[in-house]
């Protein structure tokens, strides 16, 4: 029976697996030679090993520099005093103001007025600087000056007063004040409003370039209610006076004005404003 805590490498199991074979091919000799060869590998391993421990030692005697490690010096210790924390108070909500009271904007009412005398007239017909103050409206109201948009408004002045007068001509362009009876959008001044609001278009270069202001037309209400001889009398540009023409030219027809009650050429000025909302 095979006992395997024996050497195998001993001479006499070599001589036994060995035999009858060519014990000159190498394969005896290193088996034979295994124990001193791997004591010999032992023995290199451990000088080379000390030597690479011992020699940078030796060297830093040698040179009189020997590596000292320094220990950094820990930081002294930080005191913390633990304190109660208060809890912070239940934020109080802020108190909602009421909304400012609006102030009603200052009107005048826009009236086709007939001749009368002076103390038969209930509504006195608003100048032209009493207009540019204000929005054209229905009546006539007290409050503030409009400073905001004012799709239109409109110039007129005092009627003529009593007296006898010439008979209207055909080619005669009579100025508003000098009428019996203004010309009128129809509808009325409301229904006009609302034709510029429709039509009116903000051009996009002065909307881009904050462009506001007033463009003030002029023009000629014919016998028939055509518009006719629209011109601008003071522009803003950036294409503000040509969008004023080219709404004012789509108009359909007045009610034309009436002097001895004829119908008559009538001159007419129209201001425009332009503003931008915030």
């Amino acid at each position: 029976m095979i006992n395997f805590n024996e050497n195998l490498y001993t001479t006499q199991w070599l001589d036994l697996v060995f035999q009858n074979r060519n014990k000159s091919y190498g394969a005896y000799q290193l088996r034979k030679q295994s124990n001193e060869t791997m004591t010999k590998a032992l023995l290199y391993a451990c000088i080379m090993f000390s030597a690479a421990i011992i020699l940078p030692w030796t060297y830093g005697l040698m040179s009189g520099k020997v590596p000292v490690i320094e220990i950094p010096q820990l930081p002294d210790p930080v005191e913390v005093s633990l304190t109660k924390i208060h809890e912070p108070k239940p934020l109080t909500p802020p108190a909602t103001t009421p909304p400012a009271k609006q102030i009603p904007l200052k009107t005048i009412q826009y009236t086709n007025m007939v001749v009368a005398k002076a103390e038969e007239a209930n509504v006195e017909p608003p100048t032209q600087l009493q207009i540019a103050q204000s929005v054209v409206s229905t009546s006539t109201t007290a409050g503030a000056d409009a400073t905001g948009i004012n799709p239109v408004e409109m110039s007129t002045g005092s009627p003529a007063g009593t007296g006898s007068a010439e008979m209207p001509s055909e080619t005669n362009i009579y100025p508003i004040d000098a009428i019996e009876k203004y010309p009128e959008f129809p509808g009325g001044q409301e229904a006009f409003i609302k034709f510029l609001r429709k039509n009116l278009r903000y051009p996009g270069m002065a909307a881009e370039n904050g462009i506001q202001g007033k463009v003030i037309l002029s023009f000629v209400i014919e016998r028939n209610g055509d518009l006719s001889h629209i011109k601008v009398l003071r522009g803003i540009g950036s294409g503000c006076d040509e969008e004023a023409m080219r709404v004012l030219a789509k108009s359909p027809q007045w009610k034309p004005g009436i002097q001895n009650k004829q119908s008559v050429r009538v001159a007419y000025n129209l201001p425009i404003n332009f503003s931008l909302s915030n």
